[in-house]
């Protein structure tokens, strides 16, 4: 799905299409731009302070800020979240007639 995005501050905006995809999954964010996005907009983005720069139209600059208590509070809640990977397999008492006993006794 291509939808036109606008990025906004106090001062600026600039709108551009970008193509997104859209999926049923549980997140904290609530958009994910993937690189060529942030490359048509000339986005320096800095994961230590989460803020993300761009330049407008007009020649000024847009600041795109994140609330930082609630990202805090997100990355917390992540963390005691239990999310582990568990298979399980059945392994066969009998393989082509010959038991896990004897191969055992085999090895």
């Amino acid at each position: 799905m291509e939808l036109r995005t606008t990025f906004t501050d106090d001062t600026s905006s600039r709108t551009i299409n970008i193509r997104y995809l859209v999926v049923n999954a549980f997140s904290i964010y609530n958009i994910l731009l993937g690189r060529p996005a942030l490359n048509r907009l000339g986005v320096v983005a800095s994961t230590r302070h989460m803020k993300m720069k761009l330049s407008s139209l007009e020649g000024g600059g847009i600041t795109i800020k994140t609330d930082q208590k609630a990202a805090k509070k997100y990355y917390e809640n992540s963390l005691k979240t239990k999310r582990g990977v568990c298979a399980i397999t059945a392994q066969p008492q009998e393989v082509e007639g010959v038991t896990r006993a004897e191969i055992a006794r085999e090895r």
